[in-house]
């Protein structure tokens, strides 16, 4: 997927680590979301996980998408600079 010139990969995982009200560790289904400056996925700019009944109400690719974008939205400023800082060396 392609999100305001970033290159996002998303993979289904169903082994995400999770914290349940009570404290205890929990396994999860979900997502894995790595974001790349670009589609040669050379720079990897971030990776993140979106986890069922946690983050995402269900299991569907389209939430985990939306996830991403609202996740890229709030983190862009910072990711343009890592970019720049990494084309500055």
């Amino acid at each position: 997927m392609k999100y305001k010139g970033f290159h996002v990969k998303i993979t289904p995982d169903s082994n995400l680590l999770r914290e349940n009200k009570d404290g205890n560790d929990v396994r999860c289904e979900g997502f894995t979301i790595e974001v790349f400056a670009d589609e040669s996925e050379q720079l990897e700019i971030d990776i993140f996980s979106a986890a069922v009944d946690f983050e995402l109400l269900e299991n569907s690719l389209e939430e985990a998408e939306q996830f991403a974008k609202d996740y890229i939205d709030c983190e862009e400023k910072e990711y343009c600079r890592m970019i720049d800082k990494y084309n500055e060396d």
